[in-house]
């Protein structure tokens, strides 16, 4: 509610290790959101009760993620990479069972078909787009309370066109390729 976001997953590039200390304040109501990309549509917003572990992930999964994905895209769904970063829930061995079932050699994550990188950047335009545009534009408006959160957060996901998720698709191929380029190690920022 007061406009910060979980850094669990961010990670600080430096020549040398700069300690960086990361002050936050515990207990303060929030919603959690998963959200999907792809260049026609964004997947959710899905909202998280609760604490999310490998179950309550498992059952988004099961319940509201893929079935939202084949009904958005049929049996495209085959051909698209899944990828997640290394969060606990995320590993579980159910939540990748199930990813190995469903989707086989099409996901991306620790341990996964295609094993996430350690130490990777993040390269993903859900984090290099996605999480900063609907911050910044969920606490412009600076919703009251968790429902007016939620609401916004909705609000702000539908706002968001096909051309701009396009353009952030190509964005981040151009990242990859470079990311390739240079063997996975550091290159100048593209815009």
């Amino acid at each position: 509610m007061n406009g910060t976001v979980n850094l669990h997953n961010c990670v600080y590039w430096a020549s040398v290790n700069p300690h960086v200390p990361v002050g936050k304040e515990v207990n303060l109501p929030g919603v959690n959101v998963w959200c999907g990309l792809s260049s026609r549509s964004l997947i959710g917003p899905f909202f998280f009760e609760g604490t999310v572990t490998s179950q309550v992930y498992l059952d988004m999964l099961q319940i509201s993620i893929f079935p939202t994905i084949r009904e958005l895209f049929g049996d495209e769904k085959f051909s698209m990479a899944r990828q997640q970063d290394g969060a606990p829930p995320h590993y579980h061995r159910d939540v990748r069972a199930y990813l190995d079932d469903t989707v086989p050699g099409r996901w991306i994550g620790r341990r996964g078909a295609t094993e996430y990188p350690p130490r990777s950047p993040d390269l993903t335009p859900l984090d290099f787009y996605l999480w900063g545009t609907l911050k910044d534009e969920v606490y412009r408006l600076k919703p009251a309370t968790l429902n007016a959160l939620r609401e916004t957060i909705e609000a702000s996901c539908a706002a968001i066109t096909p051309d701009t998720l396009t353009a952030v698709v190509r964005s981040g191929v151009r990242r990859h390729r470079r990311s390739l380029a240079a063997d996975g190690g550091h290159f100048e920022q593209i815009q």
